[in-house]
């Protein structure tokens, strides 16, 4: 705890730094998902304006590590400058995208056995509430993305928001349609009365079934997405590494090569 205390008052001035900067960039610029003071979707603790402020830093940087190249070259290129500046502004962007992506493939690559675990909780004798509980507090979860989702949902829950809530606005949140699907079989079975043991185990083979056909329908994508690598990378090689000898012999054995 002293050494989170310590890293929290260290974080503060920082973190007012890079809100002060991230003002400077207008809010239409800012990026949609990020929009708000919440904090940004790939789990860490940077706010949006926080990570504005990254953006302006590192397009300044870009400017900077510009002027230091041109200068030990001896030469001003204003474009050089500003395509380094560009590409500082974007490169967190793209960072974060790929944060983004990895989390997702986290979540939904987890979410089967999430379902199974609570299934066979609530078969126990358990209710949904302390089947979550239980799931949350596993130590071999404790670092995956979809269990700290549904360890902020289980909090929302315990400070008096009601439970059909937590889940909508967690689903919301990531927008996944896996997760989505989860939270209406869950909001279904609540309304319904149907036993929720028993839906979350179908549930879970649904979506294993989901993942297996969209597993095969990359699959089936594949031979057309390596066609083109194949045609202009591939081929070409061979036939420069096949015709090359043909072609050397043929000119030393022809008129032309003499």
């Amino acid at each position: 705890p002293l050494i989170d205390s310590a890293r929290e008052k260290r974080r503060v001035p920082l973190s007012e730094l890079l809100s002060g900067v991230g003002k400077l960039l207008p809010r239409a610029r800012r990026p949609e998902r990020l929009k708000g003071d919440q904090p940004i979707y790939t789990g860490s603790r940077l706010s949006v304006e926080e990570f504005a402020g990254i953006k302006v830093l590192a397009a300044m940087f870009g400017c900077f590590a510009g002027m230091a190249l041109l200068k030990e070259l001896g030469r001003f290129n204003p474009l050089v400058l500003l395509i380094l500046g560009l590409f500082g502004f974007f490169v967190p962007t793209l960072w974060l995208k790929s944060r983004i992506a990895a989390r997702e493939r986290a979540i939904v690559r987890l979410l089967p056995e999430a379902i199974d675990l609570l299934a066979l909780c609530i078969g126990a004798g358990l209710d949904f509430l302390m089947a979550l509980n239980k799931v949350v507090g596993l130590n071999r979860f404790q670092k995956e993305p979809l269990i700290e989702e549904l360890g902020a949902a289980l909090q929302e829950i315990k400070f008096g928001k009601r439970r059909i809530e937590a889940l909508k606005t967690m689903a919301k949140r990531l927008g996944l349609p896996e997760l989505s699907s989860f939270v209406r079989t869950v909001v279904q079975a609540d309304r319904m009365g149907t036993p929720i043991g028993e839906v979350l185990a179908v549930h879970s083979e649904d979506v294993r079934m989901e993942r297996l056909v969209k597993a095969e329908r990359l699959a089936l994508k594949a031979p057309i997405k390596i066609l083109f690598p194949l045609i202009f990378c591939i081929m070409p090689c061979v036939a420069i590494i096949v015709g090359a000898p043909i072609f050397l012999q043929f000119m030393r054995q022809s008129p032309f090569g003499q």
